[in-house]
């Protein structure tokens, strides 16, 4: 802890929405039907989970208004940079695989930390993968993106997109200074419409979860957990 590098991510931790915050969160649910992102929106897909193919084929799919912000957000970034597109990795989740990720890291959790239980050792595991009763993918208002240029290459964000790392905080002093602009070029375009940000990860974004609610100060969320398949 007295490694500067190390107090700056521990203080920038301290912004972070904690699992039992987001579980003080109610869920008045809207019913938005889920839409294939493919035929909705005009910039880029790339499918980086194959578990999601027995649930959602070869496609991504979200929330219909999570799918119109993307081509708002998509169309902001076209008018910053002509030749960039947001490409989406990641969009609903299947609560079966959320539920197993989380699990899986609860072990590994409680390996490293003996000591902790309960609550402490949820909050300790959400840390690195969402507890599945407020993670936001299973709920299809959260998508995972970056930026490529239409010549293929992916703009530099200082990480890689899924990187287990401190210097996928948003915010992290350690990066490049044109890391940190594409990071904040982004977030920009995803905030105008009107996505709540995941300051922890630099490519999250989310709509209608309990982040979303937390970040905008609603009342509640309006999309809940689902059990989403096509098959």
């Amino acid at each position: 802890m007295n490694d500067p590098k190390t107090a700056t991510y521990r203080a920038i931790e301290n912004h972070f929405l904690r699992y039992q915050e987001l579980q003080q969160v109610s869920v008045q649910e809207n019913h938005n039907p889920m839409v294939s992102l493919a035929s909705e929106f005009s910039g880029k897909i790339l499918i980086e989970d194959p578990r999601m193919r027995e649930f959602t084929g070869d496609d991504i799919y979200v929330r219909r208004t999570v799918a119109r912000m993307l081509q708002l957000a998509n169309d902001e970034l076209q008018n910053i940079w002509p030749d960039c597109d947001l490409e989406v990795t990641y969009g609903y989740r299947h609560l079966d695989i959320q539920t197993s990720e989380f699990e899986a890291q609860r072990k590994e959790t409680q390996r490293d930390f003996p000591l902790l239980n309960g609550v402490e050792l949820d909050e300790a595991t959400h840390r690195f993968v969402a507890a599945p009763e407020v993670a936001g993918h299973p709920t299809g208002g959260a998508v995972d993106l970056r930026i490529r240029r239409t010549a293929g290459d992916l703009l530099d964000m200082g990480t890689n997109l899924g990187d287990f790392s401190f210097d996928t905080y948003v915010f992290s002093p350690f990066i490049t200074r044109e890391a940190w602009h594409h990071r904040q070029i982004l977030r920009a375009c995803m905030l105008k419409a009107g996505f709540a940000p995941f300051d922890g990860e630099w490519w999250h974004f989310s709509f209608g979860d309990r982040e979303w609610a937390r970040y905008f100060n609603r009342s509640q969320a309006v999309y809940s957990q689902l059990r989403f398949s096509l098959f």
